[in-house]
């Protein structure tokens, strides 16, 4: 922190005595490595400084001020600061400063330009037909992310180079760009080529080149012409398959195209139907099982009804047997006592009459 601090401090008082030497610049390419050398003259130095073009320091000497890895130190000596840049991208693009600090402040800046070369192009070529029956073919060739634009051109026949209709279609950030190109041809043979030649900045004078064969189309042209004109002699077999050209090869593969989709699309609603009649069964087995449920559970409320009314019968009926028992049982013994009661009072009675009579006698002799 010291040594940003520093920096901080003798920025603004020295600022008008900051002198630039010179400017330089340097292109890289996206993803390389960035190498910025300050190397000062034999003299009185003090420090020296790297600047981002944020303004924010680097390195201040050999002490490193941004904890990035991307900045390495390369050398340091009194009179040189090399630093490097590791995987270069559009936002380390501008202007670098190295000051050099003795008794004035001299400054070199470094520009910095970061070139983004171009994808592999993709070719589009397609057929169209005017109202007078003319036909012609339309090329695309579209190469995207590349910065600054690049250069498209076409080459007809290996000789002829001619430029189509151009357009450049920039990303939001406005640094990298879409490009495409147009070629209309309205005559050509059978044998005939075109090349879309992309040429770029970061190529290093090389280039980037997607060709493209009308034999190719050829086939498709005939194709869709026989379908249009002549669609019965089409559904005919050949009487040669030797004989077939390569136009009804693709139709034969077409309508096999067709006929596996169409067969797809019956197999998957067939699928669907069998689906939907699964549902149904499996919620009528649900209803039935509940409606099952529900009557087993009131026949089982019903049983248990029946049983609970049985054993209160049962248990009323014993308990007036066992109280018809009781009475009778008590009848018996008040009978019982009774005729004892009576048997006493008999023998009391003889007893008591046969005491009597012997007094008597001897009464009656006296």
């Amino acid at each position: 922190m010291w040594w940003r601090f520093c920096s901080l401090l003798a920025w603004f008082p020295l600022q008008e005595a900051f002198l630039t030497n010179h400017t330089e610049t340097v292109t890289v390419e996206e993803g390389q490595t960035l190498i910025l050398k300050c190397v000062v003259s034999q003299g009185k130095t003090t420090s020296l400084q790297w600047l981002a073009p944020s303004g924010f320091t680097i390195f201040l000497n050999e002490h490193p001020a941004l904890k990035n890895p991307k900045y390495q130190l390369l050398h340091h000596s009194t009179h040189q600061l090399s630093i490097s840049v590791l995987n270069v991208t559009l936002q380390d693009e501008g202007m670098y400063k190295c000051l050099h600090y003795s008794n004035s402040v001299r400054t070199k800046e470094v520009k910095v330009i970061v070139l983004a070369t171009p994808s592999i192009p993709t070719l589009e070529a397609s057929v169209i037909r005017t109202q007078d029956g003319k036909e012609h073919v339309t090329l695309k060739c579209s190469t995207v992310r590349s910065k600054p634009p690049p250069q498209i051109t076409w080459i007809i026949g290996n000789d002829i180079e001619l430029t189509g209709e151009t357009h450049h279609e920039f990303e939001t950030n406005g640094k990298k760009c879409n490009s495409s190109s147009v070629l209309r041809v309205h005559r050509h043979s059978r044998n005939s080529t075109v090349d879309c030649v992309i040429r770029h900045k970061g190529l290093q004078g090389g280039k980037l080149v997607a060709p493209f064969r009308f034999e190719d189309l050829v086939a498709v042209m005939e194709d869709s012409s026989i379908t249009e004109s002549d669609k019965e002699e089409k559904e005919r077999p050949t009487e040669d398959p030797a004989l077939a050209t390569e136009a009804s090869l693709q139709y034969v593969g077409v309508m096999r195209r067709k006929n596996g989709i169409l067969l797809l699309t019956l197999v998957s609603f067939l699928i669907f139907i069998l689906f939907i009649i699964v549902q149904l069964f499996i919620m009528k087995l649900r209803k039935a099982h509940v409606v099952w449920k529900r009557e087993n559970e009131i026949s089982e409320h019903t049983l248990e009804s029946y049983k609970s009314r049985s054993n209160n019968e049962e248990t009323s009926s014993q308990e007036k047997k066992c109280q018809g028992f009781h009475s009778k049982s008590y009848m018996n013994y008040i009978t019982q006592l009774y005729s004892e009661a009576k048997t006493k009072r008999k023998e009391n009675a003889q007893n008591s009459k046969l005491k009597e009579e012997p007094t008597h006698i001897p009464e009656t002799i006296v």
